[in-house]
């Protein structure tokens, strides 16, 4: 009887489940700065996430996701092999509009982060994760400026400088549609196998 009342289940359920997500970040709005041979980029990893359901005919035909903040934010710097060594921040802060200026306290930028090859052969890359979640209210702050003070240690000796990236809240989308019947049939054979929560994405292969 119990496996009657689940196979008619299964039967009743959608054969498909859509998830509609929308992505918040913060992009560069100019070419990558330079310090000491090596262009920088930031990149702003969205933590938090906001649910909701899509409807169709007053039918739930799947989910709504944003992805928003708090952020995570790694500063990643790119080289030159045989050249650029290691980098490290000395201060840094964000600016923006309605007088928002948040520096950063030195413990949420410590390190140095050392270059190393990418997957592109004339490319070396360095990425320092940044300390506490940066929190954003981006109905405010549609635009800000990240300002860092940095020294790249090259092969020729340090060099010092500043950094200016100004950066603008974007929002791209993307749509994906799960099997529902597969997914059951996956978790079951694989009940066992306990779950590892998603780390950061893989680092950008270019500034």
């Amino acid at each position: 009887m119990r496996l009657l009342l689940c196979s008619l289940a299964l039967l009743l359920l959608p054969s498909c489940i859509h998830t509609y997500t929308t992505h918040y970040d913060y992009q560069a709005t100019g070419p990558a700065p330079q310090v000491g041979g090596a262009a920088f980029r930031a990149e702003f990893i969205p933590k938090g996430t906001e649910s909701g359901v899509a409807l169709s005919a007053m039918v739930v035909g799947g989910a709504l996701i944003s992805e928003v903040g708090p952020y995570q934010v790694r500063l990643h710097a790119f080289g030159q092999p045989g050249d650029q060594q290691w980098f490290e921040v000395k201060s840094l802060r964000l600016t923006g509009t309605e007088g928002f200026d948040a520096a950063m306290q030195p413990r949420g930028f410590m390190g140095r982060p050392t270059f190393a090859p990418t997957q592109t052969a004339t490319t070396t890359r360095a990425t320092l994760l940044l300390g506490p979640y940066i929190k954003l209210d981006d109905r405010k702050q549609r635009q800000i400026t990240l300002e860092a003070e940095v020294a790249v240690m090259r092969r020729s000796g340090l060099t010092r400088g500043t950094l200016r990236l100004p950066l603008k809240l974007t929002k791209t989308k993307r749509h994906e549609s799960t099997n529902v019947i597969a997914e059951i049939a996956h978790d079951i054979r694989h009940r066992d196998t306990p779950d590892i929560p998603a780390g950061l994405p893989p680092p950008p292969e270019a500034p």
